[in-house]
């Protein structure tokens, strides 16, 4: 048994220092250093980074957000709030932004990730509490949810007759889509008459009835062109500035009718007109804020309850109310789950489907909930309309008809059809969303030195849509690619596969090796013999045949710009219950509202722009005249 030793005194000056060193700094678990703490997540556009300013305490001092790559009005606008947000509330469990739900999680995971860096997680952060959140009850005539492009044109209708008009956007600007897209399409406008062009509504109307196959509301359709020609002289009339385009804007559309009235000033012309209705017409519009459950009473919609920024409550009571939140295609499982579509590349905002769903719980019939505005063909990784790939070669290399297969090695489709944005599109939902470009060595050298002698799909925009080289010349091909080798190699396992053989490649991509073989094989006869006797394309475009390697395959993703139907409505846009009756109250505008698309996206210009403008006036006139009634 060991001796007990009495302790020495550097040993008792030691455990009482260390005593009071508990005390007063604590034994619990450390807070982390102060500094500053930066992590980057991955956004809508590219990477957000967020940076955290840190004390001692563990408190946060400062937040910086690194936002560039997502879109400025939208997930920039964003980044900013909840970097408010975090700092205010000292805590990363907080609500993100509506419309801007990519970037929201990417702040909160890059800023966790950067809490991480100093040794804490989001739980040790010291939340402060908020007040209570407010209560508001206000009342109008019309209420719209949505500020977009149908939301627009209702605001401005009812308000103009007479209606006292509440708007509710749930981001933090308006204009939505109206914004992002080009213009809308007309019939029998005064700008088309100035140009001594004949469009008539009967033409337009046959073209579009037999395109959906007559699985279409006729009278709903008539209505929309109907009112198409006057809207934009309505439009100009009320500071929105229009002039028709008359470039060729796609290659197949040479010989279309010049149905295309596009926005000059869109980013401008938008918010200054909601000043405008707001001076003239007392309209009020509630930016960040959420309508999320309709208010009924006996069958009838009175009114809507909404979340305002700050969590607090806002009930609108109204004699009619009008949604206009553009559809769910900003929920990808739902989108898949109506659509059937495999992968998609989305290009609108976050929309999640809260009008068509409020709808129906007021009892709405379901009508085109299956349909989306499937639209060209991007690079895989794209995250946004073109996304920062423009100023590549491969982007120019997958806009032209070279040998295309499916994700089985299949070759699948006539190319040629890149021509036309809309069956480029269903081309690849055909495909189950994506396929892949094949091209060998002996291409892409022949592309880097002489360029592609084909148009490319972007150089037909002639009213200078994309391509900075755009123009009206059908005959315009692809000049040299001196960058292309570089840019192939810079998205390799990516967007672009290379290998030494085929079979290497199909194993690389997932494809049939055996299919894929047999697939380039044909195509190499095909091109041998002038006669393309798989899809019977042109002669013209069977000129680079698949044959030494190595070979690359570059993966092309259909793309999205949204949802374009749920809701049944009537000629007058009325939400219609499955027995055919109106549900009083309650109009359903654009992108919420069936009927106007079989299952795809029609060939014509500013065809969906039109049809939300239009249904929004239309709602917005006869909600303005409902409520007179009252």
């Amino acid at each position: 048994m060991s001796q007990w030793k009495k302790p020495t005194l550097s040993f008792v000056l030691f455990f009482v220092l260390l005593s009071l060193s508990l005390l007063v700094f604590g034994c619990g678990k450390s807070s982390g250093k102060a500094g500053s703490y930066s992590a980057s997540a991955k956004g809508l556009g590219g990477n957000v980074t967020v940076t955290l300013r840190l004390t001692d305490s563990g408190t946060i001092e400062g937040v910086q957000i690194d936002a560039a790559s997502e879109t400025p009005e939208i997930g920039g606008a964003a980044a900013k709030k909840l970097g408010k947000k975090i700092l205010d509330t000292q805590s990363l469990d907080i609500d993100g932004i509506s419309g801007a739900s990519i970037t929201s999680e990417a702040v909160k995971a890059a800023a966790a990730a950067a809490l991480a860096k100093a040794g804490l997680t989001p739980q040790d952060l010291k939340r402060k509490e908020q007040g209570p959140a407010a209560e508001e009850k206000i009342n109008a005539d019309v209420v719209v949810i949505g500020a977009g492009t149908s939301g627009t044109g209702a605001s401005l209708a009812a308000a103009q007759n007479g209606a006292k008009v509440v708007v509710l956007e749930k981001t933090d600007h308006v204009g939505g889509l109206g914004i992002v897209g080009m213009g809308l399409l007309a019939t029998e406008s005064p700008l088309q008459k100035e140009k001594g062009l004949t469009v008539t509504t009967e033409d337009i109307f046959r073209h579009l009835i037999e395109y959906n196959h007559y699985r279409t509301n006729g009278p709903l359709m008539k209505a929309v062109l109907d009112k198409s020609g006057s809207t934009i002289t309505w439009l100009m009339e009320n500071g929105i500035g229009l002039k028709l385009g008359l470039g060729i804007d796609q290659k197949a559309h040479v010989d279309y009718p010049k149905t295309y009235h596009m926005w000059t000033n869109s980013k401008e012309d938008f918010p200054n007109l909601y000043k405008r209705m707001a001076e003239e017409y007392g309209l009020d519009l509630r930016l960040n804020t959420r309508g999320y459950k309709l208010i009924v009473n006996d069958g009838v919609v009175s009114g809507i309850i909404a979340e305002t920024e700050d969590g607090g409550k806002l009930t609108v009571h109204a004699k009619s109310v009008i949604l206009c939140t553009g559809g769910f295609g900003g929920d990808p499982d739902r989108l898949k789950a109506a659509s059937e579509i495999n992968a998609y590349n989305y290009f609108g905002l976050g929309n999640k489907g809260e009008g068509v769903d409020m709808a129906w719980s007021a009892g709405a019939d379901k009508l085109g909930e299956h349909v989306i505005q499937i639209h060209l063909g991007d690079l895989a990784n794209s995250t946004a309309i073109y996304s920062n790939h423009m100023d590549s070669a491969v982007f120019q290399v997958k806009d032209v008809p070279l040998m295309w297969v499916n994700k089985e090695g299949v070759r699948f489709v006539d190319e040629s059809v890149v021509y036309d944005n809309v069956i480029w599109g269903n081309a690849a939902f055909s495909a189950g969303g994506e396929y892949y470009t094949i091209v060998d060595q002996a291409s892409v050298d022949s592309f880097i030195k002489n360029g592609i002698p084909f148009t490319g799909a972007y150089q037909m925009n002639g009213s200078g849509l994309s391509h900075k080289d755009g123009g009206n010349d059908v005959n315009v091909t692809i000049a040299p690619l001196p960058t292309l080798q570089k840019d192939l190699k810079a998205f390799e396992g990516d967007v672009v596969f290379s290998a030494d053989t085929l079979k290497e490649l199909a194993t690389k991509t997932g494809m049939n090796p055996d299919k894929l073989t047999a697939s380039v094989a044909r195509y190499n006869k095909a091109i041998t013999s002038g006669h393309d006797d798989n899809f019977y394309k042109d002669p013209a475009y069977l000129k680079f045949s698949v044959e030494k390697g190595p070979f690359y395959a570059i993966k092309v993703r259909g793309s999205v710009y949204g949802s374009i139907g749920g809701v049944r409505i009537n000629e007058e846009t009325q939400a219609v219950r499955e027995d055919g009756t109106p549900v009083e109250g309650l109009f359903v505008a654009g992108a919420d509202a069936g009927g106007m698309y079989d299952n795809t996206y029609p060939d014509l210009e500013g065809l969906t722009m039109s049809f939300a403008m239009n249904t929004g006036r239309i709602a917005g006139e006869n909600a303005a005249k409902q409520s007179s009634l009252f």
